[in-house]
């Protein structure tokens, strides 16, 4: 009996350890500033003018113009994932 709760306890600790693992650590800094404007022109988390009415100032002002919706669809077929 007290190697089951040994066991279980075992157990529940290297399910917490390792659990929720990510590949890239949190508390890692956001790298570079051209990795950064690469990543922000990837995913482009602002708001889409073709979804809804144009929110005038929303952009930064390196981002004003978004990738036409073309090279928005081929994002992911162009990359080594889409292969």
């Amino acid at each position: 009996m007290t190697n089951n709760i040994k066991l279980l306890v075992a157990s529940c600790f290297v399910a917490a350890m390792f659990g929720c693992n990510t590949p890239r650590p949190i508390f890692a800094p956001p790298g570079p500033v051209r990795y950064q404007q690469n990543n922000a022109s990837y995913h482009d988390p602002y708001a889409d003018e073709d979804a809804g009415p144009e929110v005038v100032g929303a952009r930064p002002r390196d981002f004003q113009k978004p990738n036409a919706e073309p090279v928005r669809n081929r994002v992911y077929t162009d990359s080594l994932y889409g292969r």
